[in-house]
């Protein structure tokens, strides 16, 4: 397996519309017509609000800093985030809004197309000398905390806030101490 590594540095920066926060896009992925198939990004929420919506999109979502927040999500009803790195599965299209806990956050998202396929996010807590490999539906990993190692044919670096997009099916193993998401995908298949 090989793949490409993505800088905290290098990620964009972007205000919302409705000035209510930042999203910083870390990886998007789209087809030819330029439709989003597969997205990563982080979100400073300052304020109460409602979610944009994003039609067919399947969406995780995890407080990485703050006190947390309270989402009320349509055909969910009220869901507490109030844990770092604990995920959340949502339909992007679904109203949402968001009511901060105590003061502004810091989040993590992975939303999917669902024509494109089914993604996952979960976080793997790596301790020093321990390695973990990974399957081959490894589409992503993103240090949210500590340094990680990434040993597929050589080995590369990675610091927290850093990402590694994966380019090839196979297997890669991680190594050091980190709070690692992990981002799998699995492709629909057109019959």
């Amino acid at each position: 397996m090989t793949g490409r590594i993505l800088r905290a540095s290098d990620y964009q920066r972007m205000p919302w519309k409705n000035g209510g926060g930042t999203t910083t896009e870390i990886w998007k992925s789209a087809s030819p017509a330029g439709e989003m198939l597969w997205r990563l990004s982080i979100a400073d929420v300052a304020s109460d609000g409602p979610f944009s919506k994003f039609h067919g999109i399947d969406r995780w979502i995890m407080v990485v800093s703050g006190k947390g927040m309270e989402l009320t999500i349509e055909g969910l009803g009220a869901k507490r985030l109030d844990r770092p790195f604990e995920p959340l599965f949502f339909p992007g299209d679904a109203k949402t809004d968001c009511r901060l806990i105590d003061g502004p956050i810091r989040d993590f998202n992975f939303m999917i197309a669902r024509s494109f396929g089914r993604g996952t996010l979960h976080v793997s807590q790596l301790t020093a000398g321990m390695a973990a490999p990974l399957g081959e539906n490894t589409a992503a990993i993103h240090v949210l905390a500590g340094n990680a190692a990434i040993e597929t044919n050589d080995i590369q670096e990675l610091a927290a806030g850093d990402t590694w997009i994966a380019e090839q099916p196979g297997k890669v193993k991680l190594t050091r101490e980190a709070s690692l998401a992990v981002i799998s995908i699995e492709a629909v298949t057109s019959a």
